[in-house]
Order: C-alpha cells, then sequence, then structure tokens
C-alpha cells in the first residue's frame, strides 16, 4: 500500500476549510482532473455518504466509488472505495486548528495494489498534485 501525505497551513478558520471539504458535489472545483462525480445524498457529507468519481489523471481514466467511513465535524473527513471495488484508495483530511483565524489541513492518500513499476511514477505525480490540491482548495475558498 502507497501512502501520500501533505500539510498545508490555511489563513481561514477550521470550520470555513472544513465545510469545503464537506461538498464533495464541488470537488472538481478544487480537485483537476475530474470529469463528473454524484453524491448520496445531495448536500454536505455525512457519515456513510456515497460518492462515486470518475475522471482523467495523468492520461489514465479513473472511476471509484467511495464511502465516508469517519467524520468529526471541522476536524475529519475520510472516504474509503466501497467493499467490492478493485482497487482500494482511501482519502483523509485531518484540520488542525492553530489560531481562530487559522488552520492546517493534513491531506493523506493512500492506494492498495499498485505495481511495482508504478509506484515510482505515482509518487512523482503525488509530489505535485497535492500541493496543486491544497492551493486549488485555498483559491475556491477565497472565492
Amino acid at each position: 500500500m502507497l501512502t501520500f501525505e501533505y500539510a498545508e497551513a490555511y489563513d481561514y478558520p477550521a470550520a470555513t476549510v472544513f465545510s469545503r471539504l464537506m461538498d464533495l458535489k464541488g470537488r472538481p472545483s478544487r480537485m483537476k482532473g475530474i470529469i463528473d462525480n454524484r453524491v448520496t445524498p445531495e448536500g454536505p457529507a455525512q457519515l456513510r455518504t456515497k460518492y462515486f468519481e470518475s475522471g482523467k489523471y495523468s492520461g489514465f481514466k479513473s472511476e471509484k466509488n467511495m464511502i465516508v467511513t469517519e467524520l468529526v465535524q471541522d476536524q475529519l473527513l475520510t472516504m474509503e472505495t466501497a467493499p467490492g471495488e478493485k482497487q482500494y484508495f482511501r482519502e483523509s483530511y485531518l484540520v488542525e486548528p492553530v489560531s481562530e483565524k487559522a488552520c492546517r489541513v493534513h491531506f493523506t492518500i493512500q492506494v492498495g495494489s499498485v505495481p511495482k513499476v508504478a509506484e515510482f511514477f505515482m509518487r512523482q505525480l503525488m509530489k505535485k498534485e497535492q500541493p496543486k490540491t491544497a492551493a486549488d482548495l485555498k483559491a475556491v475558498i477565497k472565492g
């Protein structure tokens, strides 16, 4: 299993940042490559929310069915692939307040069943993509 971690500081309250993370339908505005997504039930994420996403990343098409498996208001959002998916994928966002007006977000992605030959390329891609995703989240919050 590959694990990718990244942390970014935000000059916004934890609740503000977390509310954007819970907007799963809005992920294409802050994550490049997403072509289509569906959220069931509609609205902000809640425990057991189902999420489908299709996209194209580095020329490869990807489709995932995920479920919100952990949710602690204004602190933690975790989604992972539904049972039966051919590849395991887990995303976790831990929001840590550093003051009333600022926070740090810890982004963690875990991917299972990655062929050994693809690991190097995936690591290089994630080194570039995680900071971009963090910056895009800032841009969405700023409006």
